[in-house]
């Protein structure tokens, strides 16, 4: 479903990804996780093409695309390798002057040209799906944050991507609503959605994830299952990072 070979992303002097190798198997849920600026959002965003990888390949589904390092990549690729991917991020992004109906078939509306009514009727099933029905004319300044970002996750979902890409889904929310959206991936993850996480939620990864990958400047320096880098990791800037979390 996934694969990335020798992936690099600079940003001015600074090399922010390096030599980054993984793959994710169609219906697996991989946690990427690693203190800040450890490069887990924008290899997530280099997967999306929201940034230009300096080099290395990326697949994802049929479609692959390699990176020069020149920055330049063709629009029709990069809307080629979006088809397969569903973003939601840590800030919600949602059309304010838009209801939760609306906000979630806009973008097949526009884009794919789908039918309006065939649309609402999936759209309902969706917001069932997460909890969001009863808001669905709700304008998002009425929504708690854990709503809004269900209704995030729904409007991502209307594309019907292969694969879901979250970016700390979880950190822009208060912990009364985190449990809501946790929740949510979970029976997402139990449908066999295949999924990429950036988390700081150790015990979500724990729960969900068939692998974590553990980063830290800019490289991947241990993957593995849960239990083998959450509970027994082999390396010690994994111990490390771990035991600042416990204390």
């Amino acid at each position: 479903m996934i694969e990335v070979n020798s992936l690099k992303k600079v940003f001015g002097d600074t090399t922010v990804l390096e030599s980054i190798d993984f793959s994710v198997e169609k219906g697996e849920v991989v946690c990427l996780v690693g203190p800040s600026g450890s490069g887990k959002t924008t290899l997530l965003r280099c997967l999306n093409l929201l940034e230009t990888p300096d080099g290395g390949t990326v697949t994802i589904g049929k479609k692959t695309m390699a990176f020069d390092g020149s920055g330049r990549v063709k629009k029709r690729d990069v809307n080629d390798m979006r088809t397969y991917t569903g973003m939601v991020f840590q800030g919600f992004h949602l059309f304010p002057h838009r209801t939760v109906m609306e906000n979630i078939i806009e973008a097949p509306l526009t884009v794919q040209g789908r039918n309006r009514a065939e649309l609402v009727r999936e759209g309902e099933e969706l917001l069932g799906k997460v909890g969001m029905l009863e808001h669905k004319d709700k304008y998002p300044d009425a929504l708690s944050g854990g709503q809004q970002q269900r209704a995030a996750i729904a409007r991502a979902l209307m594309m019907q991507p292969e694969v879901m890409l979250f970016d700390e889904p979880t950190s822009a929310l208060d912990p009364q609503t985190v449990g809501e959206v946790l929740r949510v991936m979970e029976s997402l993850a139990s449908e066999g959605l295949t999924m990429v996480i950036v988390t700081h939620e150790m015990n979500f990864a724990r729960r969900v994830a068939d692998k974590v990958l553990f980063m830290d400047g800019g490289y991947i320096v241990e993957s593995g299952t849960p239990a083998d880098v959450l509970e027994n990791p082999k390396e010690a800037r994994t111990r490390e990072f771990l035991q600042l979390l416990e204390e």
